[in-house]
């Protein structure tokens, strides 16, 4: 469990040595500047799924990393980020740079990691708009 001190740059920092996606599910996507140092170190295989409300933000970004693939959904506000193989972050905040407290739960199991993407992620990527 990780509490105030860490950050999504800090869990993430092994990102350019992760071999499978990254699969992202938030509601706003705060400062995407701070967003983007995260995504720059391996803007390939990441899939991010945000609230149809941050539609100005999933456009930055996509202009930003044509390779990330970004989908709008109208209703989510889940605040997860699965790293394949096996680790699943579920987050009291979005993905992004925040200024609150916040506190995040890293699962480590390549079964929940499966389960959540075949029966959370897919679900909510099959509903959404991908920003093109």
């Amino acid at each position: 469990m990780s509490i105030s001190a860490n950050s999504w740059s800090r869990r993430l920092s092994h990102i350019a040595r992760i071999v499978g996606p990254i699969l992202i599910m938030t509601g706003s996507l705060p400062e995407p500047d701070y967003i983007s140092q995260i995504l720059g170190k391996r803007p390939r295989d990441i899939f991010i799924i945000a609230n149809a409300d941050a539609h100005r933000e999933a456009s930055m970004l996509k202009r930003r990393f044509p390779d990330v693939r970004i989908a709008l959904h109208r209703n989510t506000n889940a605040k997860a980020v699965l790293v394949a193989p096996d680790t699943v972050w579920v987050s009291s905040t979005d993905f992004g740079k925040t200024t609150q407290i916040e506190s995040a739960v890293g699962l480590h199991s390549r079964l929940v990691f499966e389960r959540t993407r075949e029966s959370f992620f897919n679900k909510l990527w099959a509903e959404a708009s991908e920003v093109a």
